[in-house]
């Protein structure tokens, strides 16, 4: 079978990186081509040797940039105007005009847009437009990373865009029936394929970079993107309530973006130096991951991030909020606990942890002792991969 799969970049993100553990599992069972388009970030180097790279020369290349990307007065330029016609027009208007001078791909069997698309108005996505006016192949399917109410992605383009595909395929159980509820008619065409972890190489990262923490103190660690929806910031509001009773409570956050400088200056007025620790954006943050107590998901909305998965294949129980996904992926599992969404849930659950600091120590020995894989995620691609080619004859 041929496959064409579609993204924006390979830049450090959840998405990017299901997508290379995903091509890491199945290259070598199909002629797979990969089109990016932007074809930049750390994970290009992880992309399997025989999966074709492919990327536009049109204007379609702006959709997988962002702002600070863009190298030359022309191309930003550019970027702008479609932009600014995404904000006025749409997104279905803009990516017509930046797909003018595009060449159409044909002779595939089966074509994958990977990443999803949100709202209609914002300058984001575009890789289902691009299979469905770009390409032309027996079958079309468009992945789901998200909660689709949460991306403000509700409206009546993104449903006739989503029903012209084929297939629906959600990453999680949470994310499929956030979307059917807004969706019903879609029902018969929406169906789950877990994200890879490539578990494996994720033990291999974390042996590669060790890390030694305090033994007397209690270790968080977020590992996010510092946006605004990760709730970070009301994450370091509830730590600031349980130093003074917990005074062995050592926060580190991993990552950075529009609300680190918030962070920072939280953290030096509640006067938190001693307890909460931002590292920055680390390329292999499995380490810390690994070496921690508990790591925290303290985010508003979220659909099935990985990061849920990797932790707790290295041994490390999760606390989350309750989003749309955390009770399938957290508490079904029994990879550790969800509280409700808010600081109230998230202070009093983590009061309960830190009284009772054995909750975690026995669940970090119960997760160690178990068999991480990825064969109900390679199981549920290749079975939709089946019939596909089954459809297509």
């Amino acid at each position: 079978m041929r496959i064409l799969i579609i993204n924006n970049n390979m830049q450090i993100g959840g998405v990017q990186k299901a997508l290379r553990n995903l091509l890491h599992q199945i290259h070598g069972l199909y002629d797979i081509t990969l089109f990016l388009f932007h074809p930049v970030g750390e994970l290009m180097d992880d992309i399997p040797e025989d999966v074709k790279v492919l990327s536009p020369k049109s204007a379609v290349r702006f959709w997988g940039m962002g702002r600070n990307e863009v190298r030359s007065r022309k191309d930003a330029l550019s970027r702008s105007v479609l932009a600014g016609i995404t904000r006025i027009c749409g997104r279905g208007e803009s990516f017509k005009l930046s797909a003018i001078c595009q060449r159409k791909f044909r002779g595939y069997d089966v074509v994958i847009s990977f990443l999803h698309s949100g709202n209609p108005k914002a300058f984001y996505g575009g890789c289902a437009e691009f299979a469905l006016h770009c390409t032309e192949a027996k079958k079309k399917i468009v992945f789901l990373h998200n909660d689709f109410r949460a991306i403000q992605g509700v409206s009546a383009y993104n449903r006739r865009l989503y029903s012209s595909f084929d297939y629906i395929a959600a990453c999680s159980e949470g994310c499929r029936d956030a979307f059917l509820k807004e969706y019903p008619e879609l029902k018969n065409k929406a169906i789950v394929i877990p994200n890879c972890y490539d578990f494996g190489n994720v033990a291999s990262l974390a042996e590669k970079a060790p890390v030694c923490l305090n033994q007397n103190a209690f270790h968080i660690l977020t590992a996010a993107r510092f946006g605004k929806e990760k709730g970070i910031l009301r994450a370091i509001r509830v730590v600031a309530g349980l130093v003074e009773k917990f005074p062995e409570l050592q926060y580190d956050i991993a990552g950075e973006g529009r609300e680190f400088e918030d962070a920072k200056k939280m953290i030096r007025d509640l006067r938190l130096e001693t307890n909460v620790c931002l590292l920055g954006e680390l390329k292999n943050p499995y380490g810390y991951m690994k070496a921690v107590d508990l790591l925290l998901v303290s985010s508003f909305a979220e659909a099935a991030p990985l990061v849920i998965g990797e932790a707790a294949s290295l041994g490390t129980p999760v606390l989350s909020t309750e989003t749309s996904s955390s009770v399938e992926m957290i508490e079904r599992t029994g990879y550790g606990w969800v509280c409700k969404n808010s600081e109230e849930g998230l202070r009093n659950s983590l009061q309960t942890i830190l009284e009772h600091p054995a909750l975690a120590r026995e669940k970090k020995t119960e997760l160690l002792n178990r068999k991480f894989t990825d064969s109900e995620a390679v199981s549920s691609f290749l079975k939709l991969m089946a019939e596909c080619e089954k459809e297509g004859i």
